[in-house]
């Protein structure tokens, strides 16, 4: 890694196996966490094998073809329904209302059903769930992202410029709400945020190279997720456009997936390079956060709830149903086993006999890492 100078040491943590993280069970899946727990991100790699890279590649390309056809037809559904809703409706090129269930948008997902599996990677779920929650749901699927090359020489007033933001639910610009289009936005969670990981968006990176600062690595600003200021922050004085002390850019594997807490300070970079690297975005999410409020910019308008066909859904796994049931067409989203567990066992602790002497509690006397291993104690 980068030298960062006048940053503190814990923010100079090995965040892949390529920096130092150790590889294979347990100590690798620890690393990650430790990565992502404090310096708000970390690269888990080639979780789509070398071999297979330019297979999903190109499978996801064929996706997006496909999705564009979709997303005209239901532009068109679009138009008929909001003109049946108010026959005098000025309907130009700008966003349309967007429907209510059940015509909603059909998720990425349902194109790329090749890529999808590697989505329930078990690496990636195990980390998902320890920051998480053991019901993970993805709440985002958008395949409709490509770093393109700049084509040109570039400045260094370009190269140095950013766009550090959030990501939803900490994403404080809500994409636009106004008067006359209310539905236009994306809810976010208000300042100062707390001190909890909402949810964990990835970039699944499908090459055809390695990312690299020169093609355009993520910039990551490491620790601001425990920062209570923020980029876009209307009181912080922060330049959202400038550089950042301890600023880096992520190198990592092609087929690798870069992993952050949504309220980290991150930026996209430019590709200096003179090949289109290919990448696409997935939101993990615990049951209890809420996906309605989530806005995706796809047809014209913004869809606050996509969903899954059939069809679709019964060809995935049993693992990948389990994160995207509450999208799938005529399926129920109960808890998931884990959870439903938990709670059995909350309730046969309850019923138990305890002493009735608590003296031996100091509230807010144990850390975290203690209750974690007093848990892992007991598992055992």
């Amino acid at each position: 890694m980068p030298d960062l100078p006048e940053v503190d040491d814990r923010l100079r943590l090995p965040y892949s196996i390529a920096t130092g993280i150790p590889k294979g069970g347990d100590k690798e899946i620890e690393g990650y966490l430790q990565s992502l727990r404090v310096q708000g991100f970390c690269v888990i790699e080639r979780v789509i094998p070398e071999d297979h890279v330019n297979s999903v590649r190109e499978s996801v390309h064929e996706g997006r073809r496909l999705l564009q056809q979709d997303r005209q037809a239901e532009r068109s559904k679009r138009i008929a329904l909001e003109r049946q809703r108010n026959p005098d409706a000025e309907i130009g090129d700008g966003v349309v209302r967007p429907p209510m269930a059940p015509d909603g948008e059909l998720c990425d997902i349902a194109r790329n059903e090749t890529f999808a599996e590697y989505l329930a990677e078990p690496r990636l779920l195990r980390v998902a769930k320890a920051m998480l929650d053991t019901h993970v749901r993805i709440l985002q699927t958008e395949v409709n992202k490509s770093s393109k090359p700049a084509g040109e020489a570039l400045s260094e007033e370009q190269l140095s410029r950013r766009s550090w933001h959030s990501d939803w639910p900490h994403d404080l610009t809500a994409y636009g709400p106004n008067s006359e289009e209310p539905w236009k936005h994306c809810g976010a969670v208000a300042q100062p945020f707390p001190d909890v990981c909402m949810a964990l968006s990835t970039v699944w990176y499908l090459g055809p190279e390695d990312v690299t600062p020169y093609n355009g690595g993520t910039w990551i600003v490491p620790g601001s997720h425990k920062d209570p200021r923020n980029p876009r922050g209307p009181n912080d004085g922060i330049d959202e456009h400038a550089s950042i002390p301890g600023e880096f850019q992520i190198s990592a594997p092609a087929g690798s997936v870069f992993m952050q807490d949504t309220r980290i300070w991150h930026s996209g970079a430019i590709n200096q390079s003179a090949r289109e690297r290919t990448a696409v975005v997935c939101r993990y999410a615990p049951w209890w956060l809420s996906g309605n409020e989530f806005g995706n910019l796809h047809s014209g308008g913004h869809s606050l709830r996509t969903y899954v066909p059939r069809e679709v859904y019964a060809n995935f796994s049993e693992e990948l149903k389990l994160l995207y049931r509450h999208l799938a067409e005529g399926e129920e989203d109960v808890l998931q086993s884990e959870n439903q567990h938990a709670a059995i066992r909350a309730r046969e602790s309850r019923e138990s006999d305890r002493t009735a002497d608590n003296s031996h509690i100091v509230a807010g006397g144990m850390k975290m890492e203690e209750w974690e291993s007093n848990r892992a104690k007991n598992k055992s």
